[in-house]
């Protein structure tokens, strides 16, 4: 039998009359319920019903039941770093980056609570790392509560339930919420007791109620004119912002097969209105062949990663400065210590800043360096305020981190359930920080499109500068490689060692051949592609140095 697409009544409507019937339906499914019932029981009741006209609208229960798999074809654009959290300045007007995701498919198995996302990532701006602007293929996959990924050679691991990351937070609780975010597939779960509809209000436009199951709650919002499902919201954790809340706006609603489905999908974060993701859809396909998502026995038998301690090491530098392999550079003055920079994400932290307690037992941890506000470097920025040590950074970047640490997480884990607050110390373009023991140059960096709001530490006894992404950020290519050089001749420093956030710790000269590469490679990459007529952003790359 062929599809068929649903007859569309094309009378011009009375949009007063159709509101008012519409709210006579809700407050009809509202109170038309057994007078014993409890207040829950009647707002459960409600719920339902809403349920009910959602699917009506969607296309008809009963085709909505028989959609056994789905898959949904396309192409995205994701904000780098939850949005700010990558931009040049944490300036509130600052431009977002962004990834763009091709070649992009979701497929459902509903009848097995299976669901898949896949395409192949860009970054669309100049990124040191060779992953960022390889297409490689993001294939993610969550079979129930256990969630994997597939590499490009078929090899598949485990992922664990809920990690945050300065990129995105991913697990198995993440994959199946983003599984419910989609019109079709939060109603068929409802119709269907994959979860629980309850807790009916009106709010404005919209008619909502929650969705629950076993992985965690969604609010799903309908349209009171129209009876489309509009929006559908839920939260996570994250390193920088403690809980979020994500909002996925549905439009361009349009038949495919006896149904309507969206053509299109904006979803935005509390924080600072930033559009977290614009989705694209080119087209459904219904009930068809999809791939194979059951996880393999090797998968459901490894150990769940979230649960595996980090294991760190410590190397020493020079007096008084040691590196820790999670990129934190500790220094000792003559009562405490400093660290520079907290990186990666709150267990990350947490387990750095326990290790750095050791180093030195007599003499407490009070200050942490803040080399920029990217959310890699921040990620242990919320531990940092919770165990009360002052904070450093270039001045600008004082109000995202006051914004950082007041963000809540209540019910959450989270270094900072009800936010907090903490001493800020401000850097121009110099200060010195020393005692009777040791002494420390902080200067603002120069020369560096990657970042403008951004400082180092430099021990002018032992000659170690300590960095995050002046001349280390990557290996592959070096889009800002004079800002090293041009930081230590502005300055007028003689730099023996450098102790990075990223990478190892290099001599002067070996930090000056790693750069000399990675330049190089970016100088012949820009001039392949530009042969192709195919011209990068970044390209060609902004230099005065003979690389």
């Amino acid at each position: 039998m062929q599809p068929q697409t649903p007859n569309i009544h094309r009378a011009k409507a009375d949009p007063m009359k159709t509101k008012s019937l519409n709210l006579a339906i809700a407050a009809t499914a509202f109170v038309a319920v057994m007078p014993s019932q409890s207040f829950a029981e009647r707002t459960e009741t409600a719920a339902q019903a809403l349920v009910n006209r959602a699917a009506t609208a969607l296309g008809g229960a009963e085709n909505i039941r028989n959609v056994h798999t789905l898959q949904l074809k396309g192409y995205a654009l994701t904000a780098y770093m939850w949005g700010t959290g990558g931009t040049i300045t944490a300036d509130l007007d600052a431009p977002l980056k962004w990834q763009a995701n091709n070649a992009l498919s979701y497929s459902w198995d509903f009848d097995n609570k299976r669901y898949q996302t896949k395409y192949r990532s860009n970054f669309l701006f100049p990124f040191a790392a060779a992953f960022g602007h390889a297409y490689y293929l993001d294939n993610r996959i969550v079979d129930g509560d256990i969630a994997y990924n597939l590499t490009e050679d078929g090899k598949a691991f485990r992922v664990g339930y809920s990690t945050p990351g300065p990129l995105e937070t991913d697990g198995a609780y993440d994959r199946r919420m983003w599984s419910l975010t989609n019109p079709l597939s939060a109603l068929r779960a409802a119709l269907t007791g994959a979860v629980k509809a309850s807790n009916y209000r009106i709010a404005g436009r919209h008619e909502l109620i929650d969705l629950e199951e076993k992985a965690g709650r969604l609010t799903l919002a309908v349209d009171r004119t129209s009876g489309l499902p509009h929006h559908i919201q839920w939260t996570t954790i994250q390193s920088n912002l403690g809980k979020v809340t994500y909002t996925t706006t549905f439009t361009g609603y349009t038949p495919v097969n006896t149904l309507l489905l969206p053509l299109a999908a904006k979803t935005t974060l509390n924080w600072r209105n930033t559009v977290y993701r614009n989705l694209y859809v080119d087209g459904y396909i219904i009930n068809g062949e999809i791939d194979p998502l059951a996880a393999p026995e090797s998968v459901r038998s490894a150990a769940l990663p979230d649960a595996l301690a980090p294991t760190l090491s410590v190397e020493k530098v020079a007096d008084r400065v040691w590196r820790i392999s999670s990129g934190t550079t500790v220094l000792e003055f003559a009562d405490h210590m400093t660290l520079f920079e907290l990186y990666g994400n709150q267990a990350l932290a947490q387990a750095t800043l326990q290790l750095a307690r050791t180093i030195k037992p007599g003499k407490p941890v009070t200050e942490l360096i803040v080399s920029h506000h990217h959310f890699d470097h921040t990620g242990g920025f919320r531990v940092a305020v919770a165990a009360g040590l002052r904070v450093i950074s270039q001045r600008n970047n004082e109000a995202i981190l006051r914004e950082l640490a007041s963000r809540k997480a209540p019910g959450v884990p989270d270094a900072l359930p009800a936010g907090g607050t903490f001493k800020f110390v401000g850097v121009d373009e110099h200060l010195t920080l020393s005692d009777s023991a040791y002494q420390l140059e902080l200067y603002r960096v120069v020369g560096n499109n990657h970042m403008t709001d951004a400082i180092f530490a430099y021990d002018p006894k032992s000659h170690v500068m300590i960095e995050g992404d002046i001349g280390t950020a990557a290996e592959d290519w070096q889009f800002w490689a004079d800002s090293y050089q041009d930081n230590i001749e502005k300055y007028g420093l003689t730099v023996s060692k450098i102790s990075p956030v990223h990478e190892r710790v290099f001599t002067h000269d070996e930090l000056i051949e790693f750069i000399r590469g990675g330049a190089k490679r970016v100088a012949n990459r820009c001039a392949k592609y530009a042969e192709a007529a195919n011209y990068l952003p970044g390209c060609p790359a902004f230099m005065h140095r003979a690389w």
